[in-house]
């Protein structure tokens, strides 16, 4: 009887399991679908995501209910975190568009100083950026897009604006805007570029500046995050007695419910007050 009972909890952890990642995989297909923009999770951002919130949701289905069967329920609670971690990873990335592409300016910057036309300027620019971030990088791809659309007669100011609009990055769209302005008009392109750089420079380093001063409070927050779930574990390892009655009946499932919506509100409240942006 107990290795029938054993079989039965195991069969329902696969099924669970099963229709979690499906959903999961199914809202990050809609979400690759819906989405033009550059930056695009890897295999390895996927399954981190799918692995931390399959873990966070039968560990919630466990300490709080005791349950494995609450998995089914739980899976929108696993859906938002895989959603909340892919989205970090793109924003890793969008971050990393940007430096790249202040390191990018600064080679058409120099390109142009020694006499390039502003065409050719960001061709030359490709090799050095190979150079620093490898041929698989973000900005060696887009500047090769654009060296590629300008080779097809397209009109350089048209990429840039493009490629900024799929960046959703300001400071490029910005530089987008005024380049298009500027060579349209015959604006000083070489001072317009250093300003560009200077600009998006000071803006990493304030941001840079900001994580520096608020990293010890994140890092708070999140031992913060997983203390409940230490008392919890806590509890049942040396006093299961004492919370027992929490379990098996509509009352506890009620209470821990209840807590549950409350530390998920705490939670989003405390990654909104440290999530300053400049």
């Amino acid at each position: 009887m107990k290795l029938e009972k054993l079989l039965e909890v195991l069969k329902e952890v696969i099924t669970s399991l099963l229709t979690t990642t499906k959903c999961f995989l199914r809202e990050y297909t809609i979400g690759n679908q819906k989405n033009n923009k550059i930056y695009k999770a890897d295999i390895i951002d996927i399954l981190k995501a799918i692995l931390t919130s399959v873990i966070v949701v039968f560990l919630i289905a466990y300490l709080f209910y005791e349950n494995i069967k609450a998995v089914v329920f739980l899976i929108p609670v696993g859906i938002f975190l895989y959603k909340k971690k892919i989205n970090s990873a793109i924003e890793s990335k969008k971050n990393q568009l940007k430096i790249q592409f202040k390191d990018a300016m600064t080679a058409v910057s120099f390109s142009l100083n020694v006499g390039y036309s502003m065409e050719n300027s960001f061709k030359e620019a490709i090799q050095e950026l190979r150079t620093l971030y490898g041929d698989n990088s973000m900005i060696v791809k887009e500047f090769n897009i654009i060296v590629n659309r300008v080779n097809r007669n397209e009109k350089l100011e048209d990429t840039l604006i493009d490629f900024a609009r799929r960046s959703g990055i300001e400071d490029i769209l910005y530089f987008a805007e005024v380049f298009c302005y500027a060579k349209v008009s015959g604006g000083d392109m070489i001072s317009i570029i250093k300003n560009t750089v200077r600009t998006i420079s000071e803006k990493i380093d304030t941001e840079n500046e900001i994580q520096i001063v608020i990293s010890s409070k994140k890092m708070e927050q999140k031992i913060m995050s997983i203390v409940p779930f230490g008392i919890i574990t806590y509890l049942k390892l040396t006093s299961s007695d004492f919370i027992c009655n929490l379990y098996g009946n509509m009352l506890g499932i009620t209470v821990m419910s209840i807590c549950l919506f409350m530390y998920f509100v705490s939670v989003l409240l405390a990654n909104k007050i440290v999530d300053i942006k400049v």
